[in-house]
């Protein structure tokens, strides 16, 4: 069985730019990859990446896709065996070593994709869509309603934030990360991981500064695609008491077990998962979940 966490986004329209359409730009992505199979490849020389339209949608249907990172002719793997032996693996002009994610973009703006390490992240999608298709959207994860609540409660008393961080692909808006992060991190640093903080033996009474708290919050809204842990620990005003908030637990999200494929066993059923997503989906919307969800970009009342 192979686990997979289901992470729920909102899709939206990028401002100045026309209106995100899932359907017309999948059936654009269609056409033109009828006419040319190498079309749905985009290499932007430091990243390569393909999009397959698996069901552009009708009704209340969600458009599925498989996005997929691609390792390029000067990027791929080779093999090694116990002798010590080393030689590449052999692979046609056209084909690529992959890792794949599977995307679900509902009517309603809400939008989910499986998500294990290595496979790509919605930015890349986003990045597609804008380079390859003249298509601009933005992404913004959702999370549990209480979410706002707790970290409100520690505004003004935050003792220290722990993050981690990798970049998979080059293109990044430097204004996300401020002074938090440092400038290099990127192509000189693609993983960085740091913590800020009083420290276990300074003063109780001292907490992170208001620009560096202010900080904090910006990553936590804004960058959501690149941070692979965040945890923030802090006094709750209320209670007086520290607490410690992990931020990616805080995401709308569900663990699921898929069997492997039986062509490709390090990969799950491409139609149990677009299944499963839809499912999940639809068990959100009955509860409320989706509803009563905050995106990132409105944990202060952002809109």
């Amino acid at each position: 069985m192979l686990q997979r966490r289901l992470i729920f986004h909102r899709w939206g329209s990028v401002a100045g730019k026309p209106d995100f359409d899932p359907r017309a730009v999948s059936s654009a992505l269609i056409s033109a990859s009828s006419a040319d199979s190498d079309f749905a490849i985009f290499d932007d020389g430091d990243s390569v990446t393909a999009v397959q339209v698996a069901s552009v949608g009708v009704g209340s249907e969600p458009t599925n896709l498989r996005l997929f990172a691609l390792r390029g002719a000067d990027n791929r793997p080779f093999k090694w065996d116990t002798t010590g032996s080393v030689s590449p693996i052999s692979l046609s002009a056209h084909e690529y070593p992959a890792d794949v994610s599977h995307v679900s973009l509902w009517p309603d703006g809400v939008c989910a994709q499986d998500y294990a390490k290595d496979v790509p992240r919605l930015s890349r999608l986003s990045l597609y869509l804008r380079r390859k298709m003249s298509s601009h959207v933005k992404f913004d994860a959702l999370y549990h309603e209480d979410m706002v609540e707790k970290l409100k409660a520690m505004e003004g008393q935050m003792r220290s934030v722990e993050v981690a961080m990798a970049r998979r692909h080059p293109e990044t808006n430097g204004q996300v990360f401020g002074t938090l992060v440092p400038e290099n991190f990127g192509r000189k640093a693609p993983s960085i991981r740091f913590t800020l903080g009083m420290g276990r033996y300074g003063p109780r009474d001292r907490y992170l500064d208001g620009e560096t708290e202010e900080q904090v919050f910006a990553l936590a809204e804004q960058a959501d695609d690149f941070v692979t842990n965040m945890i923030i620990r802090g006094r709750n005003s209320a209670t007086g008491r520290v607490e410690t908030i992990n931020l990616l637990q805080e995401r709308l999200q569900v663990e699921q077990r898929f069997s492997r494929s039986s062509t490709v066993p390090s990969m799950p059923n491409p139609d149990d998962v677009f299944q499963a997503l839809d499912q999940a989906y639809k068990d959100f919307e009955q509860n409320g979940k989706i509803a009563s969800a905050v995106q990132g970009q409105k944990m202060r009342g952002k809109a």
